[in-house]
């Protein structure tokens, strides 16, 4: 059977408002939806940076205890973390070593 599901470390950890640190967390492979979404998505439509935390916060279903994973809490990650999420996806969905950028083929 094929995994849908991968569990993942940060780097550093992802710190919230009340200064609670998030590490370990779990990513699904991505859909057709997902890549569908992140094209009318008004955030990428109006600044094509943000691609990568849109498909981001539709793949990671779980940060420890948060099952939400938002936009607003993804741009609070630290640089390492983001880009180590970035080259997770990658990883998982079969991009292997290419450094593809997300929404582009």
């Amino acid at each position: 059977m094929i995994s849908t599901q991968y569990s993942f470390t940060l780097p550093k950890g992802l710190i919230d408002k009340e200064g609670n640190l998030y590490r370990k967390g779990i990513m699904r492979l991505a859909t057709g939806a997902d890549e569908i979404s992140i094209q009318k998505h008004p955030l990428v439509l109006e600044n094509p940076a943000y691609r990568t935390l849109v498909i981001l916060s539709r793949t990671i279903v779980q940060l420890e205890e948060l099952s939400t994973i938002s936009i607003e809490i993804l741009e609070d990650l630290f640089l390492i973390d983001s880009d180590y999420l970035q080259d997770f996806y990658n990883q998982i969905n079969g991009w292997g070593e290419e450094m593809l950028v997300v929404g582009e083929r």
